[in-house]
């Protein structure tokens, strides 16, 4: 009866009320159409608090918060890069939304951000984790060696600028990866010292922008040595620290390299052999300050020391925690932040401590929101200290999520997000921005994506 009244022009219901009616159903339809239609499309991502990678030698879960808020939860693999990922670049967030701190696991709720990514930038031309980066004076980015997967070992370079993106540099003279890269002399040259392959642990070469040549030096290494560390020290000569040689010893040795002669000499040695930790040169110019790593018990360890005038002498205090895998940045008022790290294997840190370079003595500072190790530690302009991708070992996912360090009220919060997880990257600071590069992601393939965060 009812239909009857609306379908016939002698019903006393006027034509402007059966168009608002007949529209009324289509919406009411309509609606029903497309929850049906989002239910079984997205199924599968119920689960919101993360996103499971593509399978492949490992498998890692993305970890960040807009899974919360969207659906669009399909991460792509490193082959698809630039293409199927767009719709999710530059996500808008609502007023508000709910994230998932993985130290504690408590729900947060944070305000919106404009820009929720990182810009995506021009990929490299070969795909790089385990690889070394430095600025050049003439301002581009020099990118070497690496992983292209998981058995293959490159020896390529490439440069990069903000206008032209990669472009494919001069190779070196052996291959390379968990070597150090070094710029010096004013950023004009470079040294690539080390490696994980044998063949090549104990040979180093440099680089020389102005003639784009790479040469090797007139001696090699006293031994050889892979996962170490290398610091430039004020009056141009540069430091090279433990590491473990092709035996799997792990090292206390220290060479010194020096510009003048291209050459190395042995100094005096650490206290104990170290690799995977860190190296860092304090405000004298001539003070180096070496924490952690995997000590030649192959454990992890708390302790720390100092070169000073060619001496190694122990810090007044061991760190807080155990750290291997760990990043160490120094301070724009002199002291260093100490944070991450991780066995490697089964646990990763999210604790963080400050090294006071008066008392020579370490103390506890804000965590990070999330468990990191074989991630970057940036200081921008600001003084504020930017941390950057990671593996968390103990749940097996990389945190995307980016934080940044107030040194004054000495908390971490959350600022823009990766496009990729990864770790065994590099992040440069430029004039305007951060450059993240390359990396691991966990899968058989290194990635070749590089992100832009902008000041």
């Amino acid at each position: 009866m009812i239909l009857h009244r609306f379908f016939h022009f002698d019903s006393e219901i006027s034509s402007k009320k059966r168009f608002g009616c007949f529209a009324l159903i289509g919406f009411t339809f309509a609606i029903i159409l497309a929850t049906a239609v989002i239910k079984f499309k997205y199924k599968h991502n119920q689960d919101i608090s993360g996103t499971s990678i593509p399978s492949g030698s490992i498998s890692f879960t993305i970890l960040n918060y807009e899974t919360a808020i969207t659906m669009m939860t399909e991460i792509a693999t490193d082959s698809q890069e630039f293409t199927d990922d767009a719709t999710i670049q530059n996500q808008i967030l609502p007023t508000s939304s709910t994230i998932i701190n993985t130290t504690n696991n408590k729900s947060e709720t944070t305000p919106s951000i404009k820009s929720y990514y990182w810009t995506q930038d021009a990929s490299l031309s070969k795909r790089r984790s385990a690889f070394g980066a430095v600025l050049l004076a003439n301002g581009t980015i020099m990118a070497a060696g690496g992983l292209e997967n998981t058995t293959t070992v490159i020896r390529t370079s490439e440069l990069y600028s903000s206008s032209i993106g990669w472009t494919v540099g001069t190779q070196m003279k052996s291959f390379r990866y968990y070597f150090t890269l070094t710029s010096f002399a004013n950023n004009t040259k470079v040294l690539a010292a080390g490696s994980d392959q044998s063949s090549y642990q104990q040979t180093a070469e440099v680089y020389d922008m102005i003639k784009n040549t790479w040469t090797l030096t007139s001696t090699n290494m006293t031994t050889g040595r892979h996962s170490h560390a290398a610091t430039l020290l004020q009056n141009g000569s540069i430091l090279i620290l433990g590491g473990k040689n092709s035996s799997s010893t792990i090292l206390s040795d220290v060479d010194i390299f020096m510009p003048s002669s291209n050459s190395f000499s042995k100094v005096n040695s650490m206290n104990m052999g170290r690799y995977l930790f860190t190296s860092t040169l304090l405000n004298d110019g001539s003070t180096v300050l070496v924490t952690g790593g995997t000590s030649t018990n192959n454990q992890m360890t708390s302790t720390a020391e100092l070169y000073v005038s060619g001496s190694w002498i122990p810090t007044n205090t061991n760190m807080t925690q155990l750290r291997a895998y760990h990043s160490a940045v120094l301070l724009k008022n002199g002291n260093v932040l100490i944070a991450g790290g991780g066995d490697g294997s089964t646990v990763s840190y999210s604790t963080a401590e400050i090294y006071n370079t008066t008392t020579r003595t370490f103390k506890s500072t804000g965590s990070m929101k999330y468990r990191r190790g074989s991630f970057t530690l940036t200081v921008l302009p600001s003084g504020n200290v930017l941390a950057t991708g990671g593996v968390d070992w103990t749940t097996k996912t990389l945190p995307t999520m980016c934080e940044l360090y107030d040194p004054i009220s000495q908390t971490w919060s959350n600022t823009t997000s990766l496009n990729y997880g990864r770790y065994y990257h590099n992040t440069i600071l430029l004039n305007d921005s951060i450059l993240t590069i390359g990396g691991s992601n966990g899968q058989i393939n290194s990635l070749t994506s590089s992100e832009k965060y902008y000041l």
